[in-house]
Parts: C-alpha cells; sequence; structure tokens
C-alpha cells in the first residue's frame, strides 16, 4: 500500500517503508509521515495473523514489534526515535526545533515522554487492578507515577497554551498526543477538561484524521 502525501516525496534511492499494524502504535509514526507529507509504503505486519513475527521481520525487528521505519539502509523502531529521525531529517526548523533553538529542551523531554513516563504510569494503574487494593509491592517497577499524576503534570504543561511548546505545533504534539489520545479515548487517563481540549486541537488535523483511518479503519472499526 503506497500512500501520497502532498509536500516533500522521497527520492528514489530513498523509498520510506513503514512496517505496521492495524490497531497498534503504529499511528503514531503514520501521523508524523502524514504531518511531514511524505510518500511512503506500507507493510502489513499484523499483531493480529503474526505477521509480525514472520522470519523475514524478525530480521528488521527482533522484537517483532510495530512500527519500524526503513529508510534505504536505516532502520528505526520506537515511536519517540522514529518522531525524532522524520522531524530531523524532514521537518527540522519546522515540525523539529533546531538544536539552537531555545525550545529544543522541551521538545526532546516532551518526545520521549509518551513512552519513558505516560505509558509506564498507565501500567502501574493497570498493576494496581492485578494486585488487587493494595497495590503491587513497594519495590515494583520505577516511579513512573500513575495516570492522575500525568494527567496534572499535563495540564500544568497546557496552561494558557495551545500545544506543548506554546502556540507552535512541533513533533513532540504528534507523538506524545498520539500516545494521549489512545489513552483518552479508552479512558485510562483522567479526561481533564485541558486534555480533551488539547486533544481536540490535536484531531482537527487532517494528518492526524488520515492516520486514525489507517489504524483504525471504518471496515473493521465502525465504532471508533
Amino acid at each position: 500500500m503506497e500512500r501520497l502525501g502532498d509536500a516533500k516525496m522521497a527520492t528514489a534511492n530513498e523509498e520510506i517503508v513503514l512496517h505496521y499494524s492495524v490497531a497498534s502504535r503504529s499511528f503514531t509514526a503514520l501521523w508524523m509521515l502524514e504531518e511531514l507529507g511524505l510518500a511512503y509504503r506500507l507493510v502489513d505486519r499484523s499483531l493480529f495473523t503474526g505477521a509480525n513475527m514472520s522470519p523475514d521481520y524478525l530480521r528488521i525487528n527482533p522484537m517483532g514489534r510495530v512500527p519500524t521505519l526503513q529508510i534505504g539502509d536505516v532502520v528505526v523502531s520506537e515511536n519517540p526515535a522514529i518522531g525524532i529521525y522524520l522531524a530531523d531529517r524532514y521537518g527540522y526548523g519546522t515540525l523539529a526545533p533546531k538544536i539552537e533553538d531555545p525550545d529544543r529542551g522541551a521538545y526532546l523531554k516532551w518526545m520521549v515522554y509518551s513512552t519513558a513516563v505516560l505509558e509506564p504510569a498507565v501500567a502501574v494503574d493497570g498493576a494496581r487492578l492485578d494486585y488487587g487494593a493494595k497495590g503491587p509491592p513497594a519495590n515494583w517497577g520505577f516511579d513512573a507515577g500513575d495516570a492522575k499524576d500525568v494527567a496534572r503534570l499535563l495540564v500544568r504543561a497546557l496552561e494558557g497554551r495551545d500545544y506543548l511548546l506554546g502556540a507552535r505545533f512541533s513533533a513532540a504534539d504528534v507523538v506524545l498526543g498520539g500516545s494521549l489520545s489512545v489513552r483518552l479515548f479508552t479512558r485510562m487517563i483522567p479526561p481533564e477538561p485541558a486534555l480533551l481540549a488539547y486533544n481536540d486541537r490535536l484531531e482537527a488535523r487532517p494528518a492526524r484524521q488520515r492516520a486514525g483511518a489507517i489504524t483504525w479503519p471504518a471496515s473493521l472499526f465502525p465504532a471508533a
């Protein structure tokens, strides 16, 4: 399957390939590609059929996880890394603040926050359910806080701002916003008004809508 963006196209010797699955974290990488207006080819590594564990894919990503990005000889997995790589390569100075930009530090923090803090915090809440009312042992995992802690921090970060860097939309809003959007939909993050308003701004973006239609196609997920 090929998707053609309307702004930039990779040259013939640097075809962009995204190994993905529906109903997965591939959504974030897809959103990045769509925001950048890049041409790319999708390879279905469905988590539901086991295509993600095929020998040819395990040679690319030994964990069998999705998404994985390939551009020529470059292979990048994990959404924050994919987001940083794509934004620096194709959106440097626009979706990615330049290295000398004062926003660069906050940008990098938010780029990794989704998988370094947000997702582990939600997992801690899930573990409390598994362990019962007392929760997991005190030395279980690491201190990522919980979903309420994440919500409080993000509400403070977005106070008086449209996006994580202020009025400026960046790839950090794609990477963190992708994780947040899914957790708000599944009610794993408290639906604070500021977070819902932020998510509404993100969902209004055409690139986000296109990525959502690929990740949760109406033919399979009519309710989504």
